[in-house]
Protein backbone atom coordinates (compact mmCIF):
# COMPACT_ATOMS: atom_id res chain seq x y z
CA UNK A 1 0.00 0.00 0.00
CA UNK A 2 1.43 3.14 -0.82
CA UNK A 3 2.55 5.84 1.87
CA UNK A 4 -0.29 8.55 -0.31
CA UNK A 5 -3.14 6.63 0.61
CA UNK A 6 -2.72 5.21 4.12
CA UNK A 7 -2.05 8.91 4.88
CA UNK A 8 -5.49 9.40 3.25
CA UNK A 9 -7.31 6.48 5.10
CA UNK A 10 -5.73 7.64 8.53
CA UNK A 11 -7.03 11.29 7.76
CA UNK A 12 -10.44 9.47 6.77
CA UNK A 13 -10.36 7.41 9.59
CA UNK A 14 -9.75 10.44 12.36
CA UNK A 15 -12.28 12.76 10.61
CA UNK A 16 -15.00 10.20 11.36
CA UNK A 17 -13.67 9.47 15.17
CA UNK A 18 -14.13 13.44 15.53
CA UNK A 19 -17.85 13.44 14.17
CA UNK A 20 -18.60 10.04 16.46
CA UNK A 21 -16.91 11.86 19.23
CA UNK A 22 -18.89 15.15 18.86
CA UNK A 23 -22.17 13.55 18.30
CA UNK A 24 -21.72 11.45 21.52
CA UNK A 25 -20.97 14.53 23.47
CA UNK A 26 -23.44 16.55 22.53
CA UNK A 27 -25.80 13.84 22.68
CA UNK A 28 -24.75 13.63 26.80
CA UNK A 29 -25.33 17.01 27.29
CA UNK A 30 -29.28 16.56 26.99
CA UNK A 31 -30.95 16.07 30.72
CA UNK A 32 -28.19 18.92 31.70
CA UNK A 33 -29.34 22.03 33.44
CA UNK A 34 -28.90 25.30 31.48
CA UNK A 35 -25.60 27.27 32.13
CA UNK A 36 -28.08 30.30 32.99
CA UNK A 37 -24.76 31.74 35.17
CA UNK A 38 -21.92 31.26 32.52
CA UNK A 39 -24.35 32.17 29.78
CA UNK A 40 -24.64 36.08 28.32
CA UNK A 41 -27.35 37.51 30.50
CA UNK A 42 -29.30 38.65 27.18
CA UNK A 43 -29.50 35.47 26.19
CA UNK A 44 -30.40 34.37 29.49
CA UNK A 45 -33.12 36.76 30.14
CA UNK A 46 -34.80 35.20 26.87
CA UNK A 47 -34.91 31.72 27.60
CA UNK A 48 -35.43 32.05 31.13
CA UNK A 49 -38.58 30.49 32.29
CA UNK A 50 -38.98 29.86 28.29
CA UNK A 51 -39.07 26.66 26.26
CA UNK A 52 -36.60 27.64 23.19
CA UNK A 53 -34.69 26.64 20.38
CA UNK A 54 -31.01 27.72 19.94
CA UNK A 55 -29.41 28.19 17.05
CA UNK A 56 -25.33 28.29 17.00
CA UNK A 57 -23.87 29.49 13.94
CA UNK A 58 -20.53 31.14 12.56
CA UNK A 59 -20.52 33.28 9.80
CA UNK A 60 -18.00 31.86 8.04
CA UNK A 61 -19.06 27.36 7.78
CA UNK A 62 -20.31 26.62 4.87
CA UNK A 63 -23.35 24.65 6.10
CA UNK A 64 -24.46 27.79 8.17
CA UNK A 65 -24.97 29.20 5.43
CA UNK A 66 -27.35 26.79 4.10
CA UNK A 67 -29.12 26.20 7.83
CA UNK A 68 -29.44 30.13 8.48
CA UNK A 69 -32.32 30.77 6.15
CA UNK A 70 -34.32 27.94 7.21
CA UNK A 71 -33.59 29.38 10.96
CA UNK A 72 -34.57 32.55 9.82
CA UNK A 73 -37.62 31.47 7.90
CA UNK A 74 -38.70 30.07 11.19
CA UNK A 75 -38.22 32.73 13.15
CA UNK A 76 -41.34 34.68 11.84
CA UNK A 77 -43.36 31.76 13.11
CA UNK A 78 -41.89 31.23 16.29
CA UNK A 79 -40.58 33.69 18.95
CA UNK A 80 -38.43 31.09 21.22
CA UNK A 81 -35.92 30.95 18.53
CA UNK A 82 -32.65 32.45 19.17
CA UNK A 83 -29.59 32.51 17.23
CA UNK A 84 -25.87 32.92 18.48
CA UNK A 85 -22.99 34.14 16.34
CA UNK A 86 -20.36 31.95 18.15
CA UNK A 87 -18.09 34.43 16.48
CA UNK A 88 -19.22 37.29 18.44
CA UNK A 89 -20.54 35.17 21.52
CA UNK A 90 -18.10 32.26 22.30
CA UNK A 91 -18.83 32.72 25.79
CA UNK A 92 -22.21 31.01 25.71
CA UNK A 93 -21.46 28.50 23.02
CA UNK A 94 -18.45 27.27 25.58
CA UNK A 95 -21.59 27.11 28.09
CA UNK A 96 -23.24 25.20 26.23
CA UNK A 97 -20.33 22.76 24.94
CA UNK A 98 -21.20 23.23 21.55
CA UNK A 99 -18.52 21.12 19.32
CA UNK A 100 -19.60 22.52 15.85
CA UNK A 101 -21.54 24.73 13.67
CA UNK A 102 -24.47 24.69 12.87
CA UNK A 103 -25.95 23.59 16.31
CA UNK A 104 -29.50 23.55 17.82
CA UNK A 105 -30.04 22.67 21.06
CA UNK A 106 -33.72 22.94 22.39
CA UNK A 107 -34.39 24.09 25.87
CA UNK A 108 -36.74 23.10 28.66
CA UNK A 109 -37.51 26.09 31.05
CA UNK A 110 -34.65 24.17 33.56
CA UNK A 111 -33.20 22.01 31.07
CA UNK A 112 -31.46 20.92 28.03
CA UNK A 113 -34.14 18.31 25.86
CA UNK A 114 -32.41 18.27 22.31
CA UNK A 115 -28.93 18.70 20.97
CA UNK A 116 -28.47 18.49 16.82
CA UNK A 117 -25.15 19.35 15.16
CA UNK A 118 -24.97 19.53 11.56
CA UNK A 119 -27.94 20.97 8.59
CA UNK A 120 -31.52 20.14 10.02
CA UNK A 121 -34.38 20.60 7.14
CA UNK A 122 -37.37 22.78 7.78
CA UNK A 123 -39.73 20.24 8.76
CA UNK A 124 -36.89 18.65 11.37
CA UNK A 125 -36.84 21.76 12.94
CA UNK A 126 -40.77 22.72 12.71
CA UNK A 127 -41.25 19.42 14.33
CA UNK A 128 -38.76 20.02 17.29
CA UNK A 129 -40.34 23.26 17.62
CA UNK A 130 -43.99 22.04 17.78
CA UNK A 131 -42.36 19.38 20.38
CA UNK A 132 -41.43 22.09 22.52
CA UNK A 133 -45.02 23.82 22.85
Amino acid sequence: MSPLLIIALVLVTLFIAFQIYVFVKSKKSVGNPIPFDTINNEIANKIKDKKSLIYFYSPSCHNCKKQTPIIEKLKSEFQSIISVDISKDLETARAFNIMGTPSILLLGTKTIEGVFVGVKNESFIREKLHELT
